[in-house]
């Protein structure tokens, strides 16, 4: 049996109430001081993975491992993170594990994990390379969904700086007719629409609210602790793959706009995956039935099974990495599963509403077509 282990934080107050019911309703400042209590505190297990079962007929189990810290406050101490995620990284070689996982905002604060990469006692991944896969397949699954061809629409990746959406932006450049990169660096932006330019049209933003209104298409794939598009920012029969960990995309999009889709990117089906809560410090990760895993967490498993005995992709997501966990995944049985928003199930005909609803509203002429057969119910 080969064993892993991937680390996980609450990414927002709700997560922390999942956890601990008491702290319903008070102050933010009290549930940090709580948060810093529990950094006094060894490493714990959230969670324990068993059922994994590859295509090849290997099995591997894991566990979670809680790092009690916010997103903010892995910026705010910096220090402190990084001594508490090596901690846990220690834990998980006394329980065996052979590799493991840095979720959410450990990868970010760990540098993609090269802050940490000489002092971890066993080799780690930060799972962006699957997240990278998994995010590009689903975009244009669901660009082909809404109607809208790739080789005519206007693709904007937010924190296009960032690993994940630098990666992402070389695999789609010559699949779309034009890419626009936000970030806050203009000149890191600059070099990469450089790279990029000789594949299709490129431009480049600082200001997200303008990208986004020019768009048709979006992965968003920023380090922000915070959301940072709101249900103003989209236009009607747009797709948004958010990578981000916590979200990029605000909860108000579901309840104020019917007529885009909006998909949580990196959804993964895992072959015979059971999970069972080990403590009350569990975070809720909304994924449904238990079958269903996070691209990053997904990468840390696959590795696993593959025997992989050292540090994968660290830094930069290279294209090579991303076609290479790709045949990985295919390998054991990993696929990507349906499309959800927030952790909840994105239904063919709650897809179907998005699309009517957006054809009725959008000028694109690729709904042209489709209002047309709404007129004559042609669409079911």
């Amino acid at each position: 049996m080969r064993k892993f282990a991937f680390l996980v934080h609450p990414l927002d107050l709700d997560d922390v109430v999942s956890f601990e019911k008491k702290s319903a309703g008070k102050p933010v400042a009290l549930i940090k001081k709580l948060l810093l209590w529990l950094c006094e505190r060894p490493p714990f297990i959230g969670s324990h993975i068993t059922g994994i079962n590859s295509n090849t007929g290997r099995k591997a189990e894991g566990w979670f491992i809680n790092v009690p810290l916010l997103p903010e406050q892995m910026k705010e101490h910096p220090e402190l993170a990084k001594e508490k995620i090596l901690e846990a990284v220690s834990f998980a070689k006394e329980l065996g594990a052979s590799i493991v996982g840095l979720g959410g905002f450990t990868s970010i604060a760990t540098n993609s994990g090269l802050a940490i990469a000489k002092e971890a006692p066993l080799p780690i991944t930060t799972g962006n390379s699957y997240t990278v896969v998994a995010a590009v397949e689903g975009t244009r699954k669901a660009a082909r969904l809404m109607g809208i061809r790739l080789s005519k629409a206007k693709l904007a990746i937010v924190g296009a700086t960032g690993s994940i959406g630098r990666a992402c932006s070389e695999i789609l450049a010559p699949q779309v007719s034009e890419i626009i990169l936000v970030g806050r660096r203009p000149e890191v932006l600059q070099l990469q629409a450089d790279k990029l330019k000789k594949f299709t049209n490129v431009s480049i933003s600082m200001d997200i609210k303008k990208a986004l209104k020019d768009a048709d298409v979006v992965i968003s794939a920023s380090s922000d602790a915070n959301a940072i598009i709101d249900a103003n920012d989209l236009e009607p029969g747009m797709v948004v793959c958010d990578v981000a960990q916590p979200p990029d995309v605000s909860k108000s999009v579901l309840k104020e706009r019917n007529d885009i889709l909006v998909f949580d990117g990196g959804i993964i089906k895992i072959p015979g995956i059971r999970i069972r809560r080990k403590s009350k410090f569990d975070y809720d990760f909304k994924l449904k039935p238990d079958k269903y895993a996070y691209a990053c967490m997904a990468e840390t498993m696959i590795l696993c099974l593959e025997g992989v005995n050292e540090n994968f992709d660290l830094g930069s997501v290279k294209v090579s990495s991303a076609e290479k966990i790709s045949k990985l995944a295919a390998k054991h049985g990993f696929k990507l599963a349906g499309f959800r928003s927030f952790g909840e199930k994105i239904t063919r005909d709650k897809i179907k509403e998005i699309r009517r609803n957006a054809a009725l509203k959008s000028n694109k002429k690729w709904f042209y077509r489709v209002r047309r057969m709404l007129e004559y119910s042609e669409l079911g």
